[in-house]
Protein backbone atom coordinates (compact mmCIF):
# COMPACT_ATOMS: atom_id res chain seq x y z
CA UNK A 1 0.00 0.00 0.00
CA UNK A 2 1.16 3.29 -0.89
CA UNK A 3 1.33 6.67 1.47
CA UNK A 4 -0.95 7.99 -0.34
CA UNK A 5 -3.55 5.14 -0.52
CA UNK A 6 -3.01 4.97 3.46
CA UNK A 7 -3.27 8.63 3.77
CA UNK A 8 -6.43 8.91 1.91
CA UNK A 9 -7.77 5.81 4.31
CA UNK A 10 -6.65 7.76 7.26
CA UNK A 11 -8.49 10.26 6.67
CA UNK A 12 -11.73 8.19 6.21
CA UNK A 13 -11.58 6.56 9.06
CA UNK A 14 -10.85 9.80 10.99
CA UNK A 15 -13.78 11.03 9.24
CA UNK A 16 -15.83 8.49 10.86
CA UNK A 17 -14.62 8.85 14.35
CA UNK A 18 -15.24 12.45 14.31
CA UNK A 19 -19.50 11.89 13.00
CA UNK A 20 -19.31 9.02 15.89
CA UNK A 21 -17.87 12.12 18.50
CA UNK A 22 -20.52 14.24 16.79
CA UNK A 23 -23.42 11.39 17.46
CA UNK A 24 -22.25 10.70 21.31
CA UNK A 25 -21.70 13.92 22.18
CA UNK A 26 -25.94 13.93 20.58
CA UNK A 27 -26.60 11.48 22.38
CA UNK A 28 -25.41 12.78 25.78
CA UNK A 29 -27.61 15.69 25.32
CA UNK A 30 -30.15 14.18 24.57
CA UNK A 31 -30.10 11.60 27.44
CA UNK A 32 -29.15 14.09 30.19
CA UNK A 33 -31.38 16.53 32.42
CA UNK A 34 -34.49 17.89 31.16
CA UNK A 35 -35.22 21.68 30.90
CA UNK A 36 -36.52 21.84 34.89
CA UNK A 37 -32.92 19.94 35.69
CA UNK A 38 -34.90 16.34 36.09
CA UNK A 39 -34.19 13.36 34.81
CA UNK A 40 -36.01 12.34 31.35
CA UNK A 41 -38.55 9.58 32.04
CA UNK A 42 -38.67 7.41 29.39
CA UNK A 43 -40.47 3.90 29.34
CA UNK A 44 -37.82 0.71 29.55
CA UNK A 45 -37.79 -0.26 25.76
CA UNK A 46 -36.65 2.75 24.73
CA UNK A 47 -34.05 3.42 27.46
CA UNK A 48 -32.97 -0.01 26.49
CA UNK A 49 -32.71 0.63 22.58
CA UNK A 50 -30.83 3.81 23.52
CA UNK A 51 -28.06 1.99 25.39
CA UNK A 52 -27.25 -0.47 22.87
CA UNK A 53 -26.96 1.93 20.06
CA UNK A 54 -24.68 3.62 22.56
CA UNK A 55 -22.99 0.75 23.27
CA UNK A 56 -22.51 -0.23 19.67
CA UNK A 57 -21.25 2.88 19.14
CA UNK A 58 -18.65 3.09 21.43
CA UNK A 59 -17.49 -0.14 20.48
CA UNK A 60 -17.37 1.06 17.41
CA UNK A 61 -15.30 3.87 18.19
CA UNK A 62 -12.60 1.66 19.93
CA UNK A 63 -12.36 -0.40 17.05
CA UNK A 64 -11.95 2.98 14.92
CA UNK A 65 -9.11 4.10 17.16
CA UNK A 66 -7.11 0.44 17.42
CA UNK A 67 -7.59 0.58 13.72
CA UNK A 68 -5.79 3.58 13.10
CA UNK A 69 -2.85 2.03 15.25
CA UNK A 70 -2.42 -0.72 13.23
CA UNK A 71 -2.17 1.65 10.27
CA UNK A 72 1.51 1.89 11.18
CA UNK A 73 2.28 -1.75 11.44
CA UNK A 74 4.15 -3.18 8.41
CA UNK A 75 1.47 -5.95 7.33
CA UNK A 76 -1.39 -3.60 7.73
CA UNK A 77 -3.80 -4.10 4.45
CA UNK A 78 -2.38 -7.81 4.39
CA UNK A 79 -4.74 -10.75 4.69
CA UNK A 80 -4.35 -12.05 8.18
CA UNK A 81 -5.42 -15.56 6.32
CA UNK A 82 -3.38 -15.56 2.75
CA UNK A 83 -1.12 -12.96 3.21
CA UNK A 84 -2.29 -11.54 -0.01
CA UNK A 85 -2.40 -7.25 0.41
CA UNK A 86 -6.39 -6.92 1.16
CA UNK A 87 -7.71 -4.42 -2.33
CA UNK A 88 -7.92 -0.84 -1.48
CA UNK A 89 -11.40 -0.56 -2.38
CA UNK A 90 -12.09 -3.18 -0.11
CA UNK A 91 -10.64 -1.23 3.01
CA UNK A 92 -12.29 1.82 1.99
CA UNK A 93 -15.34 0.16 2.54
CA UNK A 94 -14.54 -1.74 5.43
CA UNK A 95 -11.47 -0.44 7.22
CA UNK A 96 -11.58 -2.43 10.37
CA UNK A 97 -11.38 -6.03 8.10
CA UNK A 98 -7.80 -8.18 8.34
CA UNK A 99 -9.28 -10.24 5.86
CA UNK A 100 -9.52 -10.15 1.88
CA UNK A 101 -12.95 -11.07 0.56
CA UNK A 102 -12.49 -14.74 -0.29
CA UNK A 103 -11.10 -15.63 2.94
CA UNK A 104 -14.31 -13.52 4.37
CA UNK A 105 -16.10 -15.82 2.79
CA UNK A 106 -14.53 -19.06 3.19
CA UNK A 107 -14.70 -17.96 6.84
CA UNK A 108 -18.54 -17.19 7.26
CA UNK A 109 -18.52 -20.80 5.21
CA UNK A 110 -16.46 -22.63 7.82
CA UNK A 111 -14.16 -23.59 5.17
CA UNK A 112 -10.29 -23.74 5.78
CA UNK A 113 -8.37 -21.64 3.52
CA UNK A 114 -6.39 -23.26 1.28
Amino acid sequence: MTAEQLSRLRRIVEAEIRDIHTALEQWRACNGLDENGRERVEDTAERALRQDWKHATDRRMMELLRLLGRMEEEDFGVCQECGEDIPLRRLEMVPTTTLCARCMERQEQGLAVA
